[in-house]
């Protein structure tokens, strides 16, 4: 009897058990998200009144975060990569500041993404160094001593339940930062992200981390900056190919790209569901994922009205110290200079077409080290992905300058053949012929150059041919040339001329392209360096603005007071928001 009853009670045990283990509920979670910040802390908006007000910044979003907090929801705050550098105000200390803000604002959890290696790696390690949240990324890889730099995963745990965010880096960041950053004073590469010379190197490195972490944790979550844009479907790096090639993810919060994706579905290696999504950039939104029992929901939110003071106070302090250095008036502008369509602003042109900001920034370089330096330049050039905003007419001031050019890139003038030159046209041409329907534009890419001193022809009809090499290098150009009939001012005869291929011609630019292989632009790396660090590039601007003829107090801005009428035909249209015709595209669709 004893015996059957002690069955009995072992019974009831297991089943109580059991019971509860069915029941286990899993807790809810709610991740707050941002991406491709770029140190956009002061963006405005206008009420109905039409007055200027602040829109969305980041001490709102810390705000929700304890809003969510106080109503005992379990909450983490991440970001997918870029938050300090493209502004001034991410720029003008290198950063420090808007990492002092990330704390105060709550933030957990980040990757980095290409432009958090702008200030070298010397300025990434001062992030990690201050920083009070963690980066990760999992195919970041020092190659001196052959392991990972950064944790490729972070685990939360809510009462029963676990998540896991797992951090992955763009394969581009090599080219689109500055590559010398990432090499020794030999100039052999001792850092590297993984799937730069093969696209599956990335997706096994994601994997592998998958694979460490998915038995342990409820949901897995990329946490990449890898973008979802024509260039990187081209060379396999989108978020979307990441998630198709492997197991495991539950959704994957994007950045790069600059896409405003809620949520889109995408199918793993193994046909189930991740949801993939991204805020845009600049802070034009931010995200909010909840995870239930029900699933994963995401949703978009463009203002959040609560401030969170402390956080306010630190940016007003930023914005403050910036504007007060920098905002002192230099010029005026009688015209807009624009890096996007006149007629639809959403539509960037720069990093596709010539606009007159792109002339009128090579324009300032070519200037500056004919005139100002007092050397001799034949030629100038600036990849479009380094020009950043629209300059409305009026006042211009130093913070004008730094607002379009905000990288704090050095110029230098270097001696280089004209091949050399014909095929770093040749290389920012991958894209322009096609259409980006999601933002209803042309596709675009960081390495398109806008020039001076310089004029050519692009057919869209001609393969595009450039071939790279495991580094993302230009190596050569193994078909036709989509760049045809390149002319070359002659300050002596006051005329354009073909391009020599055999002559040298003097380069001014960026130490970024011309020195530092930036864009992949690898085809100056051997040139001569006549000089380097000439000035920084947002000061070479602004002494432009004020070399103008004055009206007045200031120089104004326009064609016929500009310094360069000096040189007779010269192409010069600043009026023009398509510029002067110094890029004529042929046989484009649309």
């Amino acid at each position: 009897m004893k015996k059957l009853f002690g069955v009995f009670l072992l019974i009831i045990l297991a089943l109580g058990i059991s019971s509860c283990a069915d029941s286990k509920i899993k807790e809810d979670i709610t991740i707050i998200y941002t991406n491709d910040i770029h140190g956009y802390i002061a963006n405005t908006t206008k009420d109905t009144d039409n007055n200027v007000i602040p829109s969305l910044r980041i001490n709102n979003i810390s705000a929700y975060k304890k809003k969510l907090i106080s109503e005992n929801k379990n909450v983490l705050l991440v970001d997918a990569g870029d938050e300090v550098q493209g502004s001034v105000y991410g720029a003008i200390d290198k950063g420090n500041e808007m990492i002092g803000i990330m704390n105060k604002a709550g933030y957990d959890l980040a990757t980095p993404g290409n432009h958090d290696f702008d200030f070298g790696m010397e300025g990434f390690n001062k992030f990690k160094e201050n920083a009070e949240f963690k980066y990760i990324s999992c195919n970041f890889k020092s190659l001196t001593e052959n392991k990972n730099v950064l944790d490729s995963y972070k685990i939360y745990e809510f009462g029963n339940t676990k998540i896991a965010f797992i951090g992955v880096t763009t394969p581009e960041t090599i080219t689109s930062s500055t590559p010398a950053f990432f090499q020794n004073e030999n100039g052999e590469f001792i850092y590297t992200f993984l799937g730069l010379s093969n696209k599956n190197d990335l997706y096994e490195s994601v994997q592998s981390a998958i694979n460490e972490v998915r038995s342990k944790v409820d949901y897995v979550i990329g946490l990449g900056h890898l973008g979802v844009g024509i260039d990187e479907e081209r060379l396999g790096y989108r978020s979307i190919d990441v998630i198709n090639n492997t197991t495991g993810f539950d959704a994957f919060i994007d950045g790069h790209s600059h896409t405003l994706m809620e949520r889109e579905v995408v199918k793993t290696m193994d046909n189930k569901d991740c949801v993939l999504t991204q805020t845009g950039f600049y802070l034009d939104g931010f995200g909010e994922m909840n995870i239930t029992n029900s699933g994963i929901s995401t949703k978009i939110l463009d203002k959040y009205d609560e401030t969170d003071t402390e956080v306010k106070a630190l940016e007003d302090h930023l914005v403050n110290s910036v504007n007060t250095e920098l905002g002192r008036k230099i010029a005026v502008l009688e015209q807009p200079l624009l890096i996007t369509n006149p007629v639809k602003s959403t539509q960037r042109l720069v990093r596709a077409r010539e606009t007159n900001l792109g002339d009128f920034t090579a324009d300032s370089i070519y200037w500056y080290i004919n005139d100002y330096k007092n050397l001799d330049c034949d030629i100038s050039f600036v990849n479009g992905g380094g020009i950043r905003a629209n300059v409305p007419a009026g006042d211009l001031t130093y913070l004008t300058a730094k607002t379009v050019e905000t990288f704090g890139n050095q110029i230098c003038l270097i001696k280089t053949k004209g091949i050399n030159i014909k095929n770093a046209i040749e290389m920012g041409l991958s894209v322009f012929e096609k259409w980006d329907t999601d933002w209803d534009c042309p596709a675009e890419t960081g390495g398109f150059l806008q020039v001076s001193g310089i004029k050519f022809e692009a057919d869209a009809n001609i393969p595009y041919s450039v071939t790279l090499d495991d580094n993302k290098m230009f190596k050569s150009v193994d078909g036709a040339y989509r760049v045809k009939n390149i002319m070359v001012y002659n300050k002596n005869t006051s005329s354009y001329e073909a391009l020599d291929e055999n002559k040298e011609y003097t380069v001014g630019g960026i130490n970024y392209i011309l020195r530092n292989s930036g864009n992949g632009l690898s085809m100056f790396k051997k040139s001569e360096v006549i000089l380097d660090y000439i000035a920084e590039d947002y000061m070479v601007l602004a002494e432009y603005m004020k070399s103008f003829t004055k009206s007045g107090d200031y120089p104004l801005v326009n064609n016929s007071n500009s310094p360069l009428n000096k040189y007779s035909n010269f192409l010069i249209d600043y009026e023009n928001p398509n510029g002067a015709g110094r890029i004529i595209l042929l046989n484009l669709n649309k």
